[in-house]
């Protein structure tokens, strides 16, 4: 039987085992761990997926099998090796679906990305060089058999069975995680989470089902569990903290809807809790509201010596020190996409390029339209990234503006935000109410080489004891620094500062620093929990007394935190965030189906969970996972049918 099935057998071990090997050394290197079931499944793909190419190739020549398989195993080893350094450069995975900042940037990037793939993730390429001296050194090391037809018939039994049996690694009871946030069948037909595909799938299998859901994107409508939200229990709630809505029109829209999606979405929708009014609601009604998203904004860049004024805003303003910037595929447009909308945005795509012409009824600019304010928007760079220009007009900004439009002069590396500052201030402050939305770059990377804002501020940090990375960094918050003392002092000239609210987001941690030298500078430790995506959120305002609040939130929680600050007409069902002052439970909800809360962290990749406070049982982590799924599964589906388009006017 052997003899008779050498050929293929041979093609099958050279493809198998390398594949095999290379799944091994990226789940080793990535995940640190290889006894847990996830290996045996990936054996067993790896097994199908080699029966079935094996027996593709046994109609061919030895010497075109030889080519192809070396293609094959080169493409899966520098797959492997480009996921692997992508994560290191960018802090998150890979998907063709979501070619968008990441993917952009890498490109643009490339010697820099190079440098960030270590040494061992080389490894990959062993069976590839090994393979390669075999072909040339024994020539004859496959000869092409050719099988008649019951031989053919009897190895595509063979492969089909394989595929059964991998298929059922995805239902087999025992070979499942009940904490698991999605189960691995409709994780198979739908990739998103992709931190936890590429550890229960293995980069191969992950890779084929990444394309096949680019192509043909599977209806997860069905998915959606609607139930009722808990309420607060023995609280009797005062009549003036009730938040009314009429939902009249909503319902009668939704009895008269044929599209089932869209039925659902109500649904689902109206099942959320109304969140109440409390204690700071209406705090800052009528004031002027300034929005800012600091490029690579981190706790680290509160330094009082190197940027006084920032540090002023940080100590004397509302302090959130325990708030989370999750890190979506396009990071620095999905950050702002999430602070624009509380929408989470979608893994296939790079949501604000792919959905910029969706209708936007519900977001801040348009929440602030409504109350009569004058909205702009404003970044010291173009549209290279982020078509910023057709989805801020979207969302309501009356007007964007970009270095063009501010006519900012160009200088080496990124753009001054003070610049920006002077640029933009003009454009807003005369308004009668305003909100402003700007967009900083000046602290974007690289942080191994000089530029000009560098260089402008070398002075402030050339003799702190920190890393050179970590003072280069710091330099460039010295430029932004300077914007907001521009910011302070103009508003102040203009008699507009104590009706001015100013508040400070960040888009990510400084990527490409390294979690080592960030760990160093920081006043607590990065590597535990989810402490490389705590990143500060500051709201200010001169006449406010300064407050830390250490409940954990994120950027899902500013728009309707800020709504309710500014007693904006909102519906807070319509958003994945809440409001941080009320009652209602926050929810951080990492790309990666990870989540956080004030009595639990729960790490999607191991299924396993830390509890925070006294408890914290296993229904509560799957109900918070049964939210999280439900929220991944409303937010893409809204951004797929444009839910708003046909609810805008509720």
């Amino acid at each position: 039987m052997v003899e008779r099935f050498k050929y293929f057998i041979k093609i099958f071990l050279c493809l198998f085992l390398s594949y095999f090997f290379i799944e091994m050394v990226f789940k080793i290197i990535t995940f640190k761990n290889i006894l847990e079931w996830s290996v045996l499944r990936i054996l067993v793909f790896n097994f199908s997926s080699s029966l079935l190419i094996s027996f593709i190739l046994s109609f061919f020549k030895e010497k075109v099998v030889k080519i192809i398989i070396l293609v094959l195993v080169l493409f899966s080893g520098i797959y492997a090796i480009t996921e692997m350094g992508f994560n290191n450069f960018m802090g998150n995975y890979m998907s063709f679906n979501a070619a968008g900042d990441g993917i952009g940037r890498v490109s643009e990037y490339v010697l820099e990305f190079i440098r960030y793939i270590r040494l061992e993730y080389y490894l990959c390429l062993i069976p590839f060089i090994i393979l390669l001296i075999i072909f040339i050194k024994k020539k004859n090391i496959l000869t092409y058999t050719k099988y008649d037809y019951k031989q053919r018939a009897f190895l595509a039994v063979i492969i089909v069975f394989a595929y059964l049996l991998g298929y059922g690694t995805l239902i087999f009871p025992f070979m499942q995680n009940p904490n698991q946030i999605k189960s691995n069948l409709k994780l198979y037909y739908e990739p998103t989470l992709l931190e936890l595909s590429l550890r229960q799938f293995g980069t191969n299998k992950f890779l084929s089902r990444d394309l096949v859901y680019m192509i043909l994107p599977h209806n997860n409508e069905s998915e959606i569990i609607i139930e009722e939200e808990e309420k607060q229990e023995e609280i009797i709630e005062e009549e003036s903290n009730i938040r009314e809505i009429d939902d009249s029109k909503w319902q009668e829209l939704m009895n008269s809807e044929t599209d089932e999606s869209i039925k659902q979405l109500d649904e689902f929708y109206m099942s959320q809790n109304i969140t109440s009014k409390n204690a700071y609601t209406g705090i800052f009604e009528n004031k002027n509201l300034i929005l800012i998203m600091i490029e690579a904004f981190d706790t680290i860049a509160i330094n009082e010596e190197v940027a006084p004024t920032l540090y002023k805003m940080a100590t004397e303003g509302f302090y959130f020190d325990n708030y989370y910037t999750p890190k979506y595929s396009c990071t620095t447009g999905e950050s702002e996409y999430i602070g624009l909308t509380s929408i989470i945005p979608s893994a296939t795509v790079c949501t604000p390029n792919t959905y910029r012409n969706n209708t936007y009824t519900d977001t801040i600019f348009n929440l602030f339209n409504n109350k009569g304010y004058y909205s702009s928007s404003y970044h010291n760079w173009n549209d290279q990234y982020y078509n910023r220009t057709v989805l801020h007009q979207n969302m309501g900004s009356d007007k964007f503006y970009d270095v063009e439009d501010l006519e900012i002069k160009i200088i080496q590396g990124w753009q001054s935000d003070y610049d920006l500052m002077v640029k933009a201030m003009p454009h807003f402050i005369n308004q009668d109410k305003f909100f402003t939305f700007i967009v900083t770059s000046s602290m974007h990377f690289p942080y191994d080489v000089d530029s000009t804002v560098v260089r402008r501020n070398w002075d402030k940090v050339k003799n702190l004891n920190y890393s050179t990375k970590i003072k280069r960094y710091l330099a460039k918050v010295a430029e932004l620094d300077k914007g907001l003392e521009y910011l302070l002092a103009e508003l102040q000239n203009q008699n507009k500062l104590d009706d001015t609210v100013i508040v400070l987001f960040g888009d990510h941690h400084p990527l490409k620093m390294g979690l080592s030298e960030l760990n160093n500078a920081s006043t607590f430790n990065r590597y535990e929990g989810f402490n490389e995506d705590r990143l500060p959120f500051i709201i200010y305002n001169s006449k406010t007394k300064g407050e830390v609040i250490s409940t954990t939130s994120s950027t899902f929680d500013i728009l309707p935190t800020l709504a309710n600050m500014f007693n904006l007409d909102y519906d807070p069902r319509l958003y994945v965030g809440k409001d941080i002052f009320s009652d209602d439970e926050k929810i951080v909800i990492f790309t990666n189906g990870s989540w956080a809360t004030d009595k639990a962290l729960y790490f999607s990749s191991t299924s396993k969970y830390e509890a925070l406070q006294d408890g914290v049982t296993e229904e509560y982590i799957n109900s918070i996972n049964t939210k999280v799924s439900n929220w991944f599964t409303v937010s893409d589906l809204t951004l797929r049918k444009d839910y708003f388009k046909y609810r805008g006017e509720r």
